[in-house]
């Protein structure tokens, strides 16, 4: 028989570790039950346990300038780490994520980009879930996204620009809303984008004119190939779950078709991809990191992808605790 936790017990683990992975470890229960506890113990006591990460409401957004949904920056010289579909859920952080984080310390990128469907929705699509599938509640999700987040809020210089892409999965949030509630459109808390203020949202970012990051465009095996040569630009999408560049050469001179991966585990273990039906997913966990040199140009991207269970970057395995 299960052991009994008291809200005293769970209270004192909270914050003596203040995140959820230890306390789930510390007593015996899964990450799921860990944010549920939580969550009932922050409503009905009228506390809050915070995470020792939490940086949501203290660290400075550095805007950049935007011109309608379209987000602008120039002269951007160096790193800038991208990554996409984390579809993230309570108790889960990938190989590929813990990476990220390892390499966003030791590059220290001038921006990060989420290009993308960082909140799932699993229970608020208009697609119903596999029988055997367990979905995770609103609250839950959005919590385990705010815990993402704020690990990379907590790492980046403060200088670092935060910029989340949105993606179509992003805006089932608010899209809920609006069809279930439209009265409450523009109230606080009821758009994706007031639970992360250390965040600049944006449908597209262009750097330096020359290279654009967009959730999605073109899709199909070809999405890279026909996004670059269609687009006339340097072109970084995700959406697709794979991670990949195609190069387009023409009277422009050279310029890169780039895919970013997914940032979430899948496989016939995860409820979160059970639509699949165990199908083959021509997919890659990863993400994208890209350099431009002083002149501004784009250089060729580089990946860091997990291969059998492992991160590698630059032909080096990368730690992802």
């Amino acid at each position: 028989m299960a052991k009994r936790i008291s809200d005293e017990d769970f209270i004192q683990s909270w914050m003596k570790h203040k995140s959820p992975t230890l306390v789930c470890k510390e007593l015996g229960i899964n990450q799921r039950r860990v944010y549920e506890r939580r969550l009932s113990i922050e409503r009905r006591l009228g506390i809050a346990l915070p995470t020792d990460n939490d940086t949501r409401f203290t660290r400075k957004k550095n805007e950049v300038p935007k011109h309608g949904f379209r987000a602008m920056k120039e002269n951007v010289k160096g790193c800038v780490i991208i990554g996409s579909d984390g579809h993230f859920w309570p108790g889960e952080r990938s190989v590929a994520f813990g990476a990220m984080i390892n390499l966003i310390k030791e590059l220290k990128p001038s921006m990060v980009i989420m290009n993308g469907d960082s909140f799932d929705g699993a229970r608020i699509s208009r697609h119903m879930p596999g029988g055997w599938a367990s979905i995770p509640t609103v609250a839950d999700e959005l919590e385990a996204v705010k815990e993402r987040h704020a690990e990379i809020e907590s790492v980046v210089t403060p200088e670092a620009n935060l910029i989340w892409c949105a993606g179509n999965h992003d805006s089932r949030f608010t899209s809920r809303w609006a069809q279930a509630a439209p009265e409450y459109i523009k109230v606080l808390g009821f758009d994706i984008v007031d639970h992360f203020p250390a965040w600049q949202f944006c449908w597209s970012i262009w750097l330096n004119e020359n290279t654009i990051i967009k959730h999605r465009i073109n899709q199909g095996v070809h999405g890279a190939y026909n996004n670059v040569v269609k687009s006339g630009k340097n072109i970084v999408t995700g959406h697709t779950h794979r991670l990949q560049a195609t190069m387009w050469a023409d009277y422009n001179g050279l310029r890169w078709g780039i895919e970013t991966g997914t940032l979430s585990d899948f496989g016939p273990e995860n409820d979160k991809y059970a639509y699949a039906e165990d199908n083959p997913m021509n997919w890659s966990q990863g993400f994208v990191v890209l350099h431009f040199a002083s002149s501004g140009i784009l250089l060729e991207p580089e990946f860091c992808r997990v291969i059998n269970g492992a991160a590698w970057f630059r032909g080096q395995p990368i730690p992802s605790e």
